[in-house]
């Protein structure tokens, strides 16, 4: 008796797949299971925001008077609220560029504020290194900057300077300016004033969550 089905039988399922970002490679899924491959909350953060505030734009003669980091997760827009915030003192051998100096009299508050818990320069790039440290190793670690060839090159000139391992690849350093062009914000001073800002400019922690926020906003 014919039960109403297709003599033919099933036509033939038809894999559709596409490209996932997992940690910082891109594999093919099939479309069906893309789920199980997407960034679940509570997933290991390797994005650090880094920001340093300094005497000056030479790494490897001005100082880093305060480096603030903060984790997060650019594919579930979570943030790691354990931030890495602290000042730093001027060490031997760097010092302020004149220029930098004035430039700094005209922020007061922020420079005050930064100054009066300053703490020996060897012991908080160590407490850095350390911090860094504990995150995920699963993958290697974005470091984010503003631009990077700024803040990675400072960090990386402390580093070498006290012995310690870089733990940000390189290749891994993600030059927010650039990320915005490629996301189609070709006028970035528009988009900006999109961003609804976090305290006070150029205080190295309150510009890593404003520069988070460009991310999630992009």
């Amino acid at each position: 008796m014919f039960d109403g089905a297709d003599p033919r039988g099933k036509p033939p399922t038809v894999a559709v797949t596409e490209i996932v970002q997992v940690g910082p490679h891109e594999i093919p899924v099939e479309t069906e299971h893309r789920t199980a491959f997407m960034p679940q909350p509570g997933a290991p953060m390797f994005d650090y925001m880094i920001d340093v505030e300094t005497t000056g734009t030479n790494p490897e003669e001005n100082a880093i008077i305060q480096i603030a980091a903060v984790r997060f997760n650019r594919h579930t827009k979570e943030i790691d609220h354990r931030f890495f915030d602290r000042a730093l003192t001027v060490p031997e051998g760097r010092y302020w560029s004149e220029s930098t100096r004035d430039w700094w009299m005209g922020q007061p508050d922020v420079l005050r504020g930064i100054l009066s818990r300053a703490e020996p320069s060897a012991i908080v790039i160590k407490a850095f290194w350390d911090w860094v440290a504990e995150g995920s190793s699963l993958c290697p670690r974005a470091f984010w900057g503003k631009p990077t060839t700024f803040d990675y090159n400072f960090i990386a000139s402390y580093f070498r300077q006290y012995g310690l391992m870089q733990p940000f690849h390189y290749r891994e350093a993600i030059d927010l300016n650039s990320y915005l062009l490629g996301r189609g914000h070709e006028n970035r001073r528009d988009f900006w004033k999109t961003i609804e800002p976090v305290g006070d400019a150029h205080n190295a922690l309150h510009d890593c969550l404003y520069q988070i926020r460009a991310i999630f906003a992009s």
